[in-house]
């Protein structure tokens, strides 16, 4: 299954906003970059029905806001007296959360303006829900639907206010415009199959990369594995698909949590395909865990009420998500005035939040390799080189993928090999390509495999984390232009060599190409061989979940004993770094350096890894 990418509605960043009911020079606000004068081409305006339901978040500003990363890193490093001191997150309020009499005064006033208030756990997000007509009336807006370069768009005609005494502890008001556009990685493909499969049995991933001890002693008992997730849940696909591959468990393990929000203009996963696939393979590999699926709706707000939920609660020990935005998307957004800056570090907030509290945190890079989406000024989308959000967040451990060793053929006859592991990336099929275009070009299934690849890269919207720094291959790349501009394939491409500073992903890979992928079941679609880098995200947890069951204190954020592990005798790794035949279709491997943006740092060990991880 491919990682799922979405353009979410966008956020409205505030110092502050007034109410209809104090006078300008009583209020504060922020000159919102979308405002009616400031969008070209609108069409099909129309005022937002009145009773429409309307949800928003107030994000709350972060107090102590310059020590909550060296708090983040400091509990999930070895040798810092805070480590392993993580936080509650009662304790993750008192220090970073605005207070209970700064909410409660807010949840008043809002209330008093005939608002549903919810106030989450950390003390940085309230969700408000009421009617468009309650909305316009308290925050002095007028919100309209248009038809914006073919996009439905909603936003508000005058600049939200608010009280400056209501509006000071608010950063930002998320909700107010949305702009949506559901779009994906390219597909990286899946087979039919009658049943489970040999090749694609859960289990292999554990003799694959050497977790079979770990198995033997630990089954995720007393652990939950949180999934993230925006599509539904149908629990009897899953318990059937445990139940075939001869998982001996029920469907007790698994509970929902619904985290509010609202859907924008449809735009949802209308099946339960990917939220089966993450559960399936989290709970298939950690038998005795038990599983908890945040759903959200497909938006700004659910985004950060899944996470301020999942933390909130403090249940899962450990969180999948298989969703992705590219950061070209991000940045196209600022550019064309649809989008403050705030919302990447807002997101950053909440998932420091769990590395403050030991959750690790694991994320799919994404299936188009290093390309990304862009938002032209009249709508069209580009690609270019990209990271993924949130999978370049120096708060999660970026799951990326490979393909293993595989002898076939492709339905034209043509003879395929890869000898040994390397990165996925559909440069594994040019050879084939070359010799029958046509093929390729008459099979839409094929020329997308052709373009799938392991996501990977350097962030712009993230700096090199403490733990990524002096890292050799770390803000160094080796590449090559496996794509024309077209998008067709070139064979025996160039190295190029270069540097670029920011947060570089992924971290870590395992088996993602659906050509040597994993079995996955859905009644709607039966059984299928499938892959996707949003296959290794749940398997990551599961492993975290397994590796919990023997400690005393949660493993917390990977990341900062990965990279330190990696400069050892004592590595769990296996390195990826050769610079042929192992790209994501541009980022390829750096011989004799610890990391490279295709791999990461490679494979893991997992019996390794939980004998030396602290």
């Amino acid at each position: 299954m491919k990682i799922r990418l979405i353009v979410a509605s966008l956020v409205v960043g505030l110092l502050g906003v007034t109410g209809a009911q104090a006078s300008a020079a009583q209020t504060t606000s922020l000159a919102t970059p979308y405002r009616e004068s400031s969008l070209t081409g609108l069409k099909n305006v129309k005022q937002v029905a009145k009773g429409k339901t309307v949800t928003l978040d107030l994000v709350l500003k972060t107090r102590n806001a310059n020590k909550l990363t060296s708090t983040a890193l400091a509990v999930n490093t070895p040798g810092n007296s805070q480590f392993q001191q993580f936080l509650t997150p009662s304790t993750f309020r008192s220090k970073f959360g605005q207070s209970a009499s700064t909410t409660k005064r807010l949840t008043t006033y809002f209330k008093a303006r005939h608002l549903k208030v919810v106030t989450f756990n950390d003390g940085l997000v309230m969700q408000l829900k009421g009617s468009a007509a309650a909305i316009d009336a308290t925050f002095a807006t007028k919100l309209k639907t248009a038809s914006y370069h073919g996009k439905k768009l909603q936003y508000s005609k005058k600049t939200p206010r608010l009280p400056k005494n209501v509006a000071q502890p608010i950063e930002a008001v998320i909700g107010i415009t949305n702009l949506v556009k559901l779009t994906g990685l390219s597909e990286p493909g899946s087979t039919a199959s009658d049943g489970p499969t040999a090749d694609g049995a859960p289990k292999n991933f554990l003799s694959q990369y050497h977790a079979t001890d770990l198995a033997a002693n630990n089954q995720g008992q007393g652990q939950t594995i949180g999934i993230i997730s925006f599509s539904k849940v149908k629990t009897a696909d899953i318990t059937h698909f445990w139940s075939e591959e001869g998982v001996a468990t029920s469907a007790n393990r698994i509970s929902v949590k619904s985290t509010g929000g609202m859907n924008v203009w449809g735009n949802v996963d209308p099946g339960n395909a990917e939220t089966s696939l993450d559960v399936e393979q989290a709970g298939a590999l950690a038998p005795k865990a038990k599983i908890r699926v945040y759903t959200a709706s497909l938006s700004d707000v659910g985004w950060i009420n899944a996470f301020a939920s999942a933390f909130g609660e403090n249940k899962a020990s450990t969180l999948s998500l298989s969703w992705g935005l590219s950061e070209g998307v991000l940045q196209s957004l600022s550019k064309y005035h649809l989008l403050t800056p705030l919302y990447g570090s807002i997101m950053s907030t909440l998932l420091s939040q769990g590395a403050t509290q030991g959750v690790s945190t694991f994320a799919a890079s994404g299936d188009s390799g290093a390309y990304g989406e862009e938002l032209a000024a009249n709508g069209d989308v580009n690609e270019g080189i990209y990271a993924n959000f949130p999978a370049s967040n120096p708060w999660v451990t970026a799951t990326g993928g490979t393909t293993l060793p595989f002898s076939g053929d492709l339905q034209n006859g043509n003879h395929v090999t890869v000898k040994q592991e390397r990165t996925w990336g559909g440069d594994a099929l040019f050879n084939a390509y070359h010799r029958d275009p046509d093929f390729f070009k008459e099979n839409s299934d094929a020329m997308d495999t052709l373009q799938s690849g392991s996501g990977g890269g350097i962030s712009t919207l993230y700096g090199t984390p403490k733990y990524q720094q002096g890292v050799s291959g770390v803000n160094t790349y080796n590449a090559r232009q496996y794509l024309s501009a077209s998008g067709l394939p070139r064979l025996n491409p160039k190295l190029i060599q270069g540097h670029q500073s920011g947060r570089n992903f992924p971290d870590v890979v395992a088996d993602a190409d659906p050509l040597t992928g994993y079995d996955s079941y859905t009644s709607s679609d039966g059984w299928q061989v499938i892959g996707g880098t949003s296959v290794v995200a749940p398997q990551f947890a599961a492993m975290t979940a397994l590796m919990n069951g023997s400690r005393t204190h949660r493993m917390g954020l990977w990341n900062p004993q990965l990279y330190a592990l990696a400069q050892t005798s004592e590595s769990p790794f296996t390195q990826l770094d050769a610079t042929t035949n192992n790209s994501n279709l541009f980022y390829v491997g750096q011989p004799g350096k610890t990391y490279n943006q295709a791999a990461g740092l490679g494979t893991v060990n997992f019996d390794e890894l939980a004998h030396v991880f602290q």
